[in-house]
């Protein structure tokens, strides 16, 4: 009944235990990677849906490369920086365009009370439609909501 407790075989056993969840996560991470898909451009999270139900939104974006945006500006490592609005959409549902003039990198456009407005006094609607018919209209981006965030496809412009 006074056995010794068999500290010898409880450390091995440990060991053991220790080493085999050591070899599964060698052989396990790997295959994570290489099934994942890749992170690209393709798919941005921007906001959530209620965000944007408070009305329109402004964000800075990087992306991994240039996609020939119009106000694309250098972030480094070959990566560069766009601004996005994001705003409920006239037609239903949520629409995102491109936040420079088309014709201008320098001109940004900013949220006013009921459109886009931006530096030389030109205005669009939230879904990038020029409010005077001789303006360019903004760049559309794909978008599409995934469980309450507002998912968008910043690999380049919609109709391109």
């Amino acid at each position: 009944m006074d056995e010794p407790v068999p500290i010898r075989r409880a450390v091995v056993g440990f060991l053991l235990i220790a080493l085999a969840v050591v070899a599964m996560a060698l052989v396990v991470r790997p295959a994570i990677f290489s099934v994942a898909p890749p992170r690209d451009d393709s798919v941005v999270t921007l906001a959530t849906a209620s965000e944007v139900a408070a009305g329109p939104v402004r964000r800075d974006i990087i992306l991994t490369r240039s996609h020939g945006w119009s106000g694309e500006r250098d972030a480094g490592d070959g990566r560069v920086q766009v601004a996005v609005v994001v705003a409920s959409s006239t037609a239903g549902g949520i629409s995102a365009v491109n936040a420079s003039t088309p014709d201008r990198d320098d001109c940004r456009v900013d949220i006013g009370v009921d459109r886009l407005t931006d530096c030389d006094g030109r205005a669009w609607t939230y879904d990038g439609i020029p409010i005077d018919s001789a303006d360019p209209p903004l760049e559309r981006i794909a978008v599409e909501v995934t469980d309450g965030s507002i998912v968008l496809d910043m690999t380049g412009p919609l109709g391109e």
